[in-house]
């Protein structure tokens, strides 16, 4: 297309668009425009026209007037580009003459080569457009350089635009734009240099001197656009014509540079584009987005209405790494995809970035023809290198690119010749961490470069060499779990995490290698079993161990399958899996972990079932394999791991209910820890820190007999305790199982809730599902605490189902009985007692016994409500049956708590029984029950139950109690 006015014209295609969109007009007066456009500023006389429009026609010249009016009113502001003549005809003013001023007509330069259409606002580059103008005034030779598809022939018109414009009384040098796109030899170049300067272009005339004679006769700026496919013939001919006449200036637009003497190199960059995770203001600020929503609002004038669309805008500009080509061509999509559509279709933008506007040149309608002009000028060499680096989805090093991508026969001179030439063509970035170059690929060159792999035959080879080499790196620890080459280690940068991500993905795609997968995630689920890749590993390891399942049998080897059932059994515990499926995977490796006489994994399957058991609370289960712990730390552990048995077999013996022999055992662990001092690298062989697994359990157990405020500070000393370099999952377990619970239960509400702001944080910041629905339970039973009990149960309930759905029961009981308690309170009582009759049996079942006090409490408490309901429909008889049988349930539940010395627990329900014998004036037996606990808990403590106990001992201690010498019961002596 060409520009006239505000018009771009396709005079082959009998096309015509205006700001963007398609405007229709008469056959006849386009065929005059076309007449007129062809005398190239002359004039056509109004005979010419009619015969050339209408041949072989008799015409009256009003219809021709007719169609020159239609002409002119689509010109609109710019209608004085078709002037009248008088007597003679009309003539059709090009943009360039109307625009300049009058003393300039009559040279060769005046009407130098017009400017090809482009955008009117150039979106992101204006202070690009005055540094560049600036550099030119100073320097006789600017290159932009960059990728293709960049916007360096865009920001190069603009750039003369600027210079053209008069500016005061001085008018600005006049430019001549030369496009060499077509251009493929040095008489080609001369050609279309003298066809811009609008000169004869006879073979005996056009030399490189004459074409200097010419532009020295006046001073100008030479545009010359696209000069990367001729570039040694463009550098030989700047060079000579800067020799000639210092006062030329010229702006060339290359993918490489001219490496001339004279030449300044402006490297344009890509537009910027926001960050993952930023506000809509955020990404509204940012120029490619700019860009895309400009360009989108042409062809679907709703695209970015709301935050949502903005936001998968910013990820498509992110995605686009800021390439305004992808990011146009992207935006054209909208009309029928959507954005979201054009967001779920990136990973096949080769074939999604196509249909560019018919005015651009062919290789930049579709970003494949982008990339496919910047094959076609690299060697053989080159374009081999090229496509197998298409693997590496990170930065990269010269020792990976000789690994991967190169044949052992390949000189390393050529290498490096040619990693040079797909820099210099802007097809490679490298930048330098300390004295070390790194290497990448942008996202769409490397999705080019994987296409030409696929055509070529070589995928398979090379992905092979690829995953070897990934293996390696990652088993020397050399893998950044960043997601990007960050530091030094051993003078050599670190692999970036990506480059391993790409290369499992292509191994489960379709043509891709499952085996290597496998092998590739064995080595790779290591570096993601932390916190912020927890998620990720628990994907990736059960994707792998489904297709190792699939597999014939010595696929892969056995240390393999070890890595990969244990990580994806530790990570089910965290992310929401089948709780249920991982007692299976440990034993499965303890089984392949003898047979190889590995201790290591021995010891990890050993604690990861024991775990694993108690997750699901199965404590018989969790007894049996803390004893086989125990028994292999005696026969081949470090005293580490003696240490950590013994703790396990505490906190399994704290979940049967035996209280005091669990925290004599943590106490003494505990402070063997200390004379141990710093835990030896690699000496426990399991990622527990066991002071803090010890002391959150003893914490529980110090509350449960009695003292609330030494378990506090316990609890306190856990969460400090947890280093940087453990903080997830470990600081998130803690939380949820001790801290918050524990602060909720001593009354510290403030601080309940600065601990539940931290677990939300971290839950949705690391996509732990199970802890994140623990956090929302303990939400929900800080809005009981507060008084909003059924705001409370829209939290807890949901939270609940989805922990008991996935088999997780880990300290799941008190929650299950606070749940219970507020709904019998809400007059919910029919669900409450079925809660409490599943959670009991379920207990007595697998031998969750240390809040089984509570079940029984809660059911006194349950069974009480429903008798009072029952008495206030009167029917009596049935009330008092119900009210003996919580009495029965509330005995009960003081005498568990005694047999397991939980004193906290007797309190609980001894209070809920004084109530209610306060309320049917056995006042006396209330004072008894009340005194008899006190001398159990600490009585200075201010946590809610004992301030309770406080209160109550003083109403009642006026009473005497006596017992009865036939019953045993208390009696009243004052008659109280």
């Amino acid at each position: 297309m060409i520009q006239i006015g505000t018009l771009l014209v396709n005079f082959e295609q009998r096309e015509i668009r205006q700001h963007g969109r398609s405007v229709r007009i008469g056959a006849r007066a386009f065929d005059i425009l076309e007449v007129l456009y062809r005398a190239d500023g002359g004039i056509v006389s109004k005979d010419a026209i009619m015969d050339a429009v209408w041949p072989g026609s008799i015409v009256e010249e009003n219809r021709l007037q007719v169609h020159i009016a239609a002409l002119r009113k689509l010109f609109g502001a710019d209608r004085e580009l078709i002037k009248t003549v008088p007597g003679r005809g009309y003539l059709l003013v090009s943009e360039n003459r109307h625009a300049r001023a009058p003393e300039r007509q009559g040279g060769p330069l005046a009407n130098g080569g017009g400017l090809p259409a482009c955008a009117t606002t150039l979106v992101g580059r204006q202070g690009e457009v005055a540094q560049i103008v600036e550099r030119l005034g100073h320097a006789s030779v600017v290159t932009l350089v960059g990728a293709g598809g960049i916007g360096k022939t865009c920001l190069a018109v603009h750039v003369a635009r600027a210079m053209r414009e008069p500016v005061g009384d001085h008018v600005n040098e006049p430019v001549c734009f030369v496009e060499l796109a077509k251009a493929s030899t040095r008489d080609t170049v001369l050609k279309a240099l003298a066809g811009a300067l609008r000169i004869d272009a006879s073979d005996e005339y056009l030399t490189q001197e004459s074409l200097a004679d010419v532009i020295a006769a006046a001073p100008c700026v030479l545009v010359l656009d696209n000069a990367e496919h001729v570039i040694d013939v463009v550098a030989s001919l700047v060079e000579a014509l800067a020799a000639r006449n210092p006062a030329l200036r010229v702006l060339v637009t290359s993918r490489e540079p001219l490496h001339i003497w004279a030449e300044s190199v402006f490297r344009v960059e890509p537009l910027t584009v926001p960050a993952s995770g930023a506000s809509t203001d955020a990404i509204l600020a940012h120029s490619a987005v700019e860009l895309f929503l400009n360009r989108a609002k042409s062809v679907a004038p709703e695209c970015g209405a709301d935050e949502n669309a903005i936001r998968l805008v910013g990820e498509i500009c992110r995605r686009l790494e800021g390439l305004p080509l992808a990011i146009e061509l992207a935006a054209a999509r909208v009309a029928t995809l959507g954005v979201e559509g054009v967001a779920s279709r990136l990973d096949d933008r080769l074939n999604l970035l196509t249909g560019g506007l018919r005015s651009a040149l062919p290789r930049h309608q579709t970003l494949r023809a982008t990339f496919d002009w910047s094959y076609a000028l690299l060697d053989t060499t080159s374009r081999m290198l090229f496509r197998r680096l298409g693997f590496f989805a990170g930065a990269f090093t010269f020792d990976a690119v000789c690994t991967v991508a190169t044949e052992p026969d390949m000189p390393i001179a050529s290498v490096i010749s040619s990693l040079s030439e797909l820099t210099a063509k802007s097809l490679l970035s490298v930048e330098f961490r300390g004295a070390i170059a790194q290497y990448r690929l942008t996202e769409s060159t490397r999705a080019y470069a994987m296409e030409k792999l696929r055509d070529e035959g070589e995928l398979q080879r090379i992905a092979t060499r690829h995953m070897h080499y990934l293996q390696e790196r990652i088993e020397h620890g050399k893998v950044s779990v960043s997601g990007a080459a960050q530091g030094l280690a051993n003078t050599e940068p670190r692999l970036a995490l990506d480059d391993a991500r790409a290369a499992f993905e292509w191994a489960f795609s379709p043509g891709g290698n499952p085996a290597l997968g496998v092998a590739l995630a064995g080595s790779l689920v290591g570096t993601l079993l932390q916190g912020p890749l927890l998620h990720e590993c628990y994907e990736r390891s059960g994707r792998a161990l489904a297709a190792l399942d699939a597999l014939p049998p010595g696929s892969v080897d056995t240390l393999c399958e070890m890595r990969l059932c244990s990580a994806y059994a530790s990570t089910l515990l965290h992310t929401g899996g089948a709780v249920r499926e991982a007692g299976p995977l440990w034993k499965r490796v303890l089984v392949l972990a003898r047979q190889a006489r590995d201790d290591a994994f021995e010891a990890r399957a050993l604690w990861g079932a024991w775990n694993s058991m108690l997750a699901s609370s199965d404590i018989h289960a969790s007894f049996r394999f803390a004893t086989r712990f125990q028994a292999f730390a005696e026969r081949c552990g470090t005293p580490w791991q003696q240490i950590l048995a013994a703790e396990m077999i505490a906190v399994s013996l704290h979940c049967f209910g035996e209280h005091e022999q669990a925290r004599v055992r943590l106490e003494r662990a505990i402070a063997a820890l200390t004379e141990l001092g710093p835990i030896a690298p690699g000496s426990l062989g399991v990622a527990v820190d066991p002071f803090t697994f010890g002391n959150g359990t003893l914490a529980r157990i110090v509350w449960m007999q009695g003292h609330p405020e030494r378990a506090m500070q316990l609890v306190e000393n856990v969460v400090n305790s947890i280093r940087p370099d453990m903080l997830e999952p470990s600081l998130s377990h803690v939380l949820a199982v001790a801290a918050v619970p524990l602060a909720l239960q001593c009354g510290e509400l403030e601080m309940a809730a600065r601990y539940l702001a931290v677990l939300r944080s971290q839950v949705a910041l690391n996509r732990f599902e199970i802890w994140q629905a623990y956090g929302e339970c303990h939400a929900g039973h800080l809005d009981i605490l507060q008084g909003h009990p059924h705001a409370g149960l829209a939290k807890l309930e949901p939270a609940l189902q989805r922990l008991l759905s996935c088999g997780f029961r880990r300290v799941l009981t008190p929650v299950i009985a606070i749940c219970a308690e507020a709904m019998a309170r809400t007059g919910r009582i029919a669900e409450a007692r079925l809660k409490l009759e599943e959670a009991l049996e379920f207990c007595n079942a697998h031998g969750e016994h240390f809040f089984i006090a509570e079940l029984q409490r809660v059911m006194g408490v349950t069974t009480l409500e429903q008798s009072r309901v029952i008495q206030s429909n009167g029917r009596a008889s049935m009330a008092d049956e119900f009210e003996t049988e919580a009495r029965r349930h509330l005995l009960d539940a003081m005498q568990t708590a005694r047999e397991q010395h939980a004193p906290m627990l007797e309190l609980r329900a001894v209070l809920n029984f004084a109530d209610h014998l306060l309320e049917r004036g056995e006042t006396a037996r209330a004072a008894s029950l009340l005194a008899d606990v006190s001398k159990r808990v600490d009585l200075q403590s201010g946590a809610p139950d004992i301030r309770r106990l406080a209160v109550l001992l003083h109403l009642t201690h006026d009473t005497r109690p006596s017992l009865d010498a036939d019953n045993g019961q208390p009696v009243m002596v004052n008659g109280v």
